[in-house]
């Protein structure tokens, strides 16, 4: 059978535009890595590594495991959004952004139920009132300096307790270097204001945050209960509140930062239960140190993984007022410091 020169054009014209379509698909660069397990410092072998596509939300775009040396090949479907590489280890987390060309380097840690010597290197408590209502922020660093380095993760890894009466309005959670996720806490049943926080504690810091408010008719007495142990706690308040502490010489008042008066746990060891004290009067903390979030309900609460890319979960930048009141904690230890300084060389120079 004869077949036109025509044909035979047509027909290499139609082939040629199939492949180079073909070859379109696979034009964006691959995104290499490997994955270390810094718990046993071996490679980590055969776990999952998830393609997050940042466009809306975060999608999932591709997936892979990685090999016997913990390397990882993910190709993108395109380089029109930002991407993020969440590695899933024993059951826990890892995630990393996706800059540039070159292959990225990702640490995972084992997971524990339970790690013996958490504590909160710095903790506070903010108040405030209009009059109407006393509003408190609690705001916790708690430290995982554990060796070797481990992860610890269960559904009890933060818990919250507030007064009966009061409303929790927000929980916001960040780890060292990262951004502020908001999460829905869950109610623990028949214990009326408590809480608990699935939220992994990875080795080195994680930033708690958590707002509540009770009605104001009045002075109203409080107890704070931190989740771990506290080596530097902190009441802070408006000048024109007035604080009482129901113990004496349990507070010292080293003096205000931005704005606030700092009311100081007095003690030697880490604090494991704030002493009780009274607030009363009106004050509102200034813009920079006084943040508002989105309220929760905790009717409506439901248990679920937080890292996941819930529309309640989904990590949002950093607000300045945040920043400002993790300043003010670092301003307390230096106050903390200061002191110390002094009492040092006092007895220093009696001697």
């Amino acid at each position: 059978m004869n077949i036109c020169p025509g044909s035979k054009s047509k027909s290499f014209l139609f082939f040629l535009l199939v492949c180079l379509n073909a070859l379109s698909m696979f034009a964006t660069d691959a995104i290499t890595g490997r994955v270390v397990n810094l718990t046993t410092n071996r490679p980590a072998a055969g776990d999952k590594v998830i393609l997050l596509r940042l466009e809306n939300g975060m999608e999932e775009e591709a997936s892979t495991r990685t090999d016997s040396q913990g390397s990882f090949v993910l190709q993108p479907a395109g380089a029109d959004a930002g991407h993020m590489v969440r590695v899933v280890h024993q059951g826990v987390n890892y995630d990393l952004g996706v800059n540039g060309k070159g292959p990225l380097e990702i640490a995972i840690y084992d997971a524990v139920s339970h790690i013996g010597n958490l504590e909160a290197s710095i903790g506070m408590a903010q108040a405030e009132s209009d009059g109407q209502t006393l509003k408190i922020t609690e705001m916790y660093s708690i430290a995982n300096n554990s060796a070797p380095p481990v992860t610890q993760s269960g559904p009890r890894n933060f818990e919250i307790s507030i007064p009966a009466n009061s409303v929790l309005d927000s929980l916001n959670v960040r780890r060292g270097g990262g951004i502020w996720t908001s999460l829905a806490p869950t109610p623990v049943k028949g214990q009326q204001g408590h809480y608990v926080v699935d939220f992994p504690m990875r080795p080195g810091d994680t930033l708690f945050k958590f707002v509540y408010h009770v009605p104001y008719t009045g002075p109203t007495a409080l107890r704070i209960r931190p989740a771990y142990p506290v080596r530097n706690f902190a009441v802070m308040h408006p000048p024109s509140m007035n604080f009482r502490p129901m113990r004496a010489q349990a507070f010292t008042n080293p003096g205000e930062a931005q704005g606030l008066r700092v009311e100081q746990v007095v003690g030697s060891g880490p604090v494991r239960e704030v002493p009780a004290f009274e607030l009363s009067g009106i004050g509102v903390a200034s813009p920079r140190v006084s943040g508002t979030a989105p309220a929760i309900n905790p009717a409506a609460v439901a248990a679920r993984d937080p890292e996941k890319p819930a529309a309640a979960a989904l990590p949002s930048a950093p607000r300045q007022p945040e920043t400002a009141l993790w300043f003010v904690l670092s301003g307390l230890a230096v106050l903390t410091l200061a002191a110390a300084y002094a009492v040092w060389k006092r007895r220093k120079r009696t001697a």
